[in-house]
């Protein structure tokens, strides 16, 4: 009997092995596909031109291009190749249509996001444009496009293949110029990260004067370095109200504080100390060694 025992289990450890083998090399072919070609040759329909594309040691692609038309394209179909995620993902809240792709869990969201206004302000703006600027947006909608021609599913993005498990019936849509716009609005909505401080200084400043204000949360010190030297913005000076004893922000503040909440949670932490699209500079590399 013990034998019979043993050997039925050494069968369902086997058996066990096989699925974690399986499961592993599913895992591990799901995460390849979505990897982007980064050599040899690819042949599109819609560039009006040859595009080289080379990447650095950091895989940073290198765009030279023999007309405006093949550059944009050939930009939006590399961005396609390594973010599309963060693409698809961006432009949803961006409009407020994260329901979309998660469901009810995110119509509150997408009711605060939509208060906002983004999508609305983003098609005044489209129209608005100068030719040469929609020109170049409609270049990179193409190059996007073009990419999702040929890719699907996890071959667009590992992501999608844990979106499917969620919501089988979810597809990316097409690019389109709005996207690029309105997907800059929820990057200036992530980069404002003092919103919260500019609301603490004014009511502040309820009670205060500039001067006893910039003694508890100094401004910046105007003699040190800032990254646009020409800048007419004076820093530290802070949200600046004509009237500042007539203005109580606190009730707003407090009235889209969990909403705000909800939407940092998505976009992830901000603020000062995350980091920085400075250029930082070795001081062995400078005359100073500064």
């Amino acid at each position: 009997m013990s034998g019979t025992i043993g050997r039925i289990l050494l069968g369902l450890v086997g058996i066990f092995v096989v699925i974690l083998v399986l499961f592993a090399l599913f895992g591990f072919f799901t995460m390849r596909r979505s990897f982007p070609k980064i050599s040899g040759e690819i042949q599109l329909d819609g560039l009006d031109g040859p595009v080289d594309i080379f990447r650095d040691d950091y895989g940073i692609p290198h765009i030279y291009a023999s007309t405006s038309h093949a550059l944009f394209f050939a930009q939006g179909y590399v961005h396609a190749q390594d973010r599309f995620w963060q693409m698809d993902f961006w432009r949803h809240i961006g409009s407020g249509r994260l329901s979309e792709m998660f469901g009810e869990s995110q119509v509150d969201t997408d009711k605060f996001l939509r208060t906002m206004g983004w999508a609305r302000v983003v098609e005044e703006e489209l129209d608005s444009l100068d030719p040469m600027s929609t020109a170049i947006l409609q270049d990179f909608a193409e190059g996007v496009n073009a990419y999702l021609a040929d890719h699907q599913g996890s071959a667009l993005s590992l992501e999608y293949a844990v979106l499917k498990l969620l919501n089988p019936d979810y597809q990316p849509e097409p690019w389109q110029p709005l996207h690029s716009l309105t997907w800059a609005k929820a990057m200036a909505w992530d980069l404002g990260g003092n919103m919260t401080f500019e609301i603490e200084r004014a009511n502040l400043l309820k009670t205060l004067s500039p001067e006893q204000v910039n003694e508890i949360v100094p401004p910046y010190p105007a003699d040190h370095p800032i990254i646009v030297p020409t800048s007419n913005v004076s820093a530290g000076n802070g949200l600046e109200i004509n009237d500042a004893q007539s203005i109580d922000l606190a009730p707003l503040f407090e009235s889209i504080s969990n909403q705000v909440i909800g939407l940092d949670a998505l976009l992830g932490p901000r603020g000062a100390g995350i980091g920085s699209n400075s250029w930082v500079v070795s001081g062995e590399l400078t005359n100073t060694g500064e």
